[in-house]
């Protein structure tokens, strides 16, 4: 009972979302309701759904939580339309829900009427089923309008679609039921499908890799890498417990030339899901990278980008890359400095390394010159952080404190670290664990 008394709570999550607004994730504010034809379809890849509703969301939240059976984790997207207000989305659950059934379905009922603190009727319930999934609809009535609310138990999952319709356009109420009516859940093979055309879409074209611009040192070398690496596969995991997705997922994908020098980057979100794609090479004599980004559902609506000031002219940009490179070295090879330039030309970022002794410090300016960044580390002997302090760039104060310990493999090169993040509990601070990160290298 206390299980499904967990899981009853998310749903009342859910459910305040349609009240209490997004306080995770994004809300697009000021948005008129958007008419809902059924010409788009929301596509959640993670989620493995479909729903007849705009693609352009107007509100993203993750959930978490911990529970004594483990970590609960899912998303919920909103819409604000002229056929109600929507809210769709999903929890993941340690154990599989699916068989309890009716059980379960009953606990989501009641919870789902205590949202309302007394003030909720229930209208009407009957159970339903998706692909063969239980489920439950509940048609709840409130001071000011009514919810309609389906639950589906998929094997570890709960799915939720739901919509509030206002009493003064109840009429709307057909249009809506044909929307719940258009979730679908993806196969497999559907969400293979979409992931290599988003990935597909995202890689750019190769870069020229000759001629070389001679620096003392290859990429791999700068990043303190051994041997003839080919490739670097890192992967993070939570041990704190406050990560939107605590599980073990990708970080970055880098790929090294026999020249030590990277070629292509993948990274990832804080979900684990492909990023932005980088290749590398060389333009016009310079280090050059060119990269394209993946959209996803959950992603905030992208910024417009600022008109430029009265009498100044549009810059013109390069469309061959994103960024280009200067780099500078100190007497015993260490990289001291790097410049990031955009493809209008102008200066993007400038990071400015200073070395004494087994410390080292890193300075991150703006186009500007304004100091963005700082930070400072402590290595070992091997020249691999074991401690770092990220400061507050206006007072200079200390704002977080890291530690670092690290398992090795034959070549040199680290391939787990613990990292431990200072922390203040009951008046007494120590380093406490905070996420593992573990690296997968192969060699030439």
């Amino acid at each position: 009972m206390k299980l499904l008394a967990r899981i009853a709570i998310l749903l009342a999550l859910c459910l305040n979302s349609t009240v209490a607004g997004f306080a995770q994730g994004f809300r697009v504010e000021g948005q008129s309701p958007t008419a809902t034809t059924g010409a788009e379809t929301f596509t959640s890849l993670e989620g493995r759904f479909s729903v007849a509703l705009p693609q352009q969301i107007s509100g993203y939240r993750p959930q978490s939580a911990n529970t004594p059976e483990g970590r609960i984790e899912g998303s919920l997207f909103n819409w604000k339309t002229t056929d109600g207000s929507f809210i769709v989305g999903y929890v993941d659950r340690p154990e599989v829900v699916e068989p309890m059934g009716k059980r379960a379905l009953d606990i989501l009922r009641d919870s789902a009427l205590a949202v309302g603190q007394g003030k909720a009727r229930l209208i009407s319930e009957k159970d339903i089923s998706l692909d063969g999934h239980p489920g439950r609809e509940l048609k709840v009535g409130l001071s000011d309008g009514f919810t309609i609310i389906r639950m589906y138990l998929v094997g570890k999952r709960i799915y939720q679609a739901i919509v509030s319709i206002q009493t003064v356009d109840q009429a709307r109420e057909p249009n809506a039921i044909k929307i719940l009516d258009s979730f679908k859940l993806l196969s497999q093979s559907e969400v293979d499908a979409e992931w290599k055309k988003k990935i597909a879409r995202a890689t750019p074209s190769p870069l020229p890799q000759e001629p070389v611009s001679k620096r003392p040192k290859s990429d791999a070398e700068d990043d303190g890498l051994k041997g003839k690496v080919k490739t670097v596969f890192t992967e993070t995991e939570d041990l704190s417990g406050t990560w939107s997705v605590g599980g073990r997922k990708p970080s970055s994908m880098d790929y090294y030339n026999e020249q030590g020098n990277l070629t292509k980057r993948e990274s990832y979100d804080y979900r684990g899901n492909p990023s932005d794609i980088r290749v590398y090479g060389y333009l016009d004599g310079d280090r050059a990278s060119h990269y394209k980004s993946i959209d996803y559902e959950y992603n905030p609506p992208p910024m417009m980008a600022p008109a430029p000031a009265p009498g100044k002219s549009k810059p013109k940009y390069d469309p061959r890359y994103s960024y280009k490179f200067k780099y500078k070295y100190d007497d015993s090879g260490r990289l001291i400095e790097e410049a990031w330039y955009g493809n209008s030309g102008e200066l993007w970022l400038r990071y400015v390394y200073k070395y004494e002794g087994k410390q080292k410090e890193q300075l991150v300016y703006s186009k500007d010159g304004s100091l963005n960044q700082k930070y400072s580390s402590t290595l070992d002997d091997k020249g691999n952080e074991i401690e770092e302090i990220i400061y507050d760039t206006k007072d200079n104060s200390v704002r977080e404190k890291y530690s670092y310990s690290y398992e090795f493999d034959a070549r040199g090169n680290w391939i787990k670290r613990t990292t431990s993040k200072w922390t203040t509990k009951d008046g007494k601070s120590q380093f406490e664990p905070y996420s593992m990160t573990y690296r997968t290298i192969t060699y030439y």
